[in-house]
């Protein structure tokens, strides 16, 4: 089975089903570190930058899409916050 990745940050839903037999056909994340690591750990899996410029007629189909949601409002990491 093939899946898209949507909002994939470093890849942690992709590295499950990677590890469940699945097999990555694209992922999309607009963080540019984020893409650093997930181009490390899958350099041949088509990625895009922008969730506003990939829709049917850009994404390969695939059997499942999975995606995070964005947690900046609840990480408390990189703020000055911490307390």
């Amino acid at each position: 089975m093939k899946y898209g990745s949507l909002f994939a940050g470093i890849g942690g839903f992709d590295l499950g089903l990677d590890r469940a037999g699945m097999e990555c056909a694209w992922q999309v994340e607009i963080d540019p570190y984020c893409r650093r690591v997930l181009a490390k750990h899958w350099p041949h899996v088509t990625r895009f930058e922008d969730i506003h410029h990939v829709g049917f007629d850009t994404l390969q189909p695939v059997d499942l899409v999975c995606g995070g949601f964005p947690c900046q409002d609840i990480v408390m990491i990189g703020t000055n916050n911490l307390g």
